[in-house]
């Protein structure tokens, strides 16, 4: 549909998909991506419960469900619905349309029959048609369906790789020969310049997770939120907000105190307004939870495993069972870290307990894959609790993969 009347301030990074949708529509799917982002899923899941099937299947509304099912870790759910997507595009496909997000529903569907089945060719052929796809695209002619899917070409290998990172993968966009940064950096930054700051949010977190110092993570997390001081539709508080608040975690990481409690600060300015207090004390909550274990740890100070218990118990409550699967998992690793106070003096039935609530946890999201943490003399091979999807590495053939450079 033609002359769309966009709100005034946008969270969604996919608007080029709105075209599609009428102005109420739009308004609800803006209300559960900002529910997502504050990690508030009950109210954005029914909000996408709440569309007809007629426009659930729409690119825009389906691609943002499954980025929500996904932040809560509910695989199986999140594999239906690009299941369900890709199907509603190709049947109702003329052959005119941009064919971008069938582009994206195939690699979500792959990522998340690795997650749920251990099956590996999907991913595959998804990064090979994604590099074929964007190879020869300039960064400056970037659109925003073709950054989701280079956010996609650089999580997807997170979830192939081994822990050695055996897999090789070219860099796209195309760097420059004396360019020491990646694709996805260079790609970040020129979203910032042109003020594409929701794009650029969306491309944090995985091009953080690449870098190979808290220092790099650091810059590129100050970068974006110094790209929020000119006039925009983007929700320029927002996502000032937002990455303090991950800028707060990599300092409680090193144990810098100061940089912690000065990030946090900025986030509650940022974030605690009075009418939307009670709207984002969810994601300040946890988020200060979080980044104070994680500054005791880094402190020597611990946190004991009933900390972190006690921290998924919360999560659990607000249905956030992302964080609820890091809390458990870092409490039952504290119970079985060999030469730890807590791993000799805790009761064999705490250790049984806590692996099985994870394990059922993983089962009801739909991980068929997760491998259970255990140490030696608790009847396995002692091993350090793996995200679900590394087990995926079952057969080998991925281990020498290499995409086909210079396909275009």
């Amino acid at each position: 549909m033609d002359n769309v009347a966009y709100p005034n301030v946008t969270y969604g990074s996919l608007t080029s998909l709105y075209q599609s949708l009428d102005i109420s529509t739009i308004l609800q799917l803006e209300r559960a991506i900002l529910h997502r982002s504050l990690r508030n899923f009950f109210q954005a899941l029914a909000i996408f419960d709440s569309f007809p099937m007629s426009v659930a299947v729409k690119p825009a509304v389906c691609l943002e469900q499954i980025s929500t099912l996904l932040e809560e870790y509910r695989f199986r759910e999140a594999g239906a619905i690009a299941a369900r997507g890709l199907s509603a595009f190709c049947m109702n496909s003329t052959g005119d349309e941009d064919h971008g997000p069938a582009i994206l529903l195939r690699a979500l569907l792959a990522g998340l029959d690795c997650l749920t089945e251990g099956s590996t060719h999907g991913c595959y052929a998804s990064l090979q048609e994604i590099y074929d796809w964007l190879i020869n695209v300039s960064v400056a002619n970037f659109t925003d369906v073709q950054v989701w899917a280079v956010n996609l070409y650089y999580y997807l290998p997170t979830i192939l790789s081994p822990p050695e990172g055996t897999c090789q993968f070219p860099d796209i966009p195309l760097t420059p020969l004396n360019s020491s940064c990646s694709g996805i950096t260079l790609l970040r930054r020129h979203l910032q310049h042109a003020g594409r700051l929701n794009e650029a949010l969306l491309l944090l977190d995985t091009e953080t997770a690449l870098l190979p110092s808290k220092d790099a993570e650091i810059e590129a997390m100050e970068s974006l939120r110094s790209s929020c001081l000119e006039p925009s539709n983007q929700p320029l508080i927002h996502i000032q907000g937002t990455t303090a608040l991950k800028l707060a975690l990599v300092y409680a990481s090193l144990g810098d105190d100061e940089g912690y409690r000065e990030e946090m600060f900025s986030a509650a300015v940022a974030l605690s307004v009075p009418k939307d207090s009670e709207f984002y004390s969810h994601l300040l909550r946890t988020d200060t939870w979080l980044a104070r274990l994680e500054l005791a740890r880094a402190r020597g100070e611990g946190p004991g495993a009933e900390a972190w218990e006690l921290f998924a118990d919360y999560a659990a409550k607000v249905g956030d069972y992302r964080v609820e699967a890091k809390a458990l998992t870092e409490a039952l690793e504290n119970m079985i870290r060999p030469g730890s106070e807590e791993a000799e003096d805790v009761l064999p039935e705490n250790r049984q307990r806590l692996r099985e609530r994870l394990d059922e946890l993983y089962a009801r999201l739909g991980s068929s894959f997760h491998r259970p943490i255990t140490r030696r003399g608790d009847g396995g091979e002692e091993s350090r609790g793996e995200d679900v999807g590394r087990q995926a590495i079952m057969d080998g053939q991925q281990n020498s993969y290499v995409l086909t450079a210079g396909v275009s």
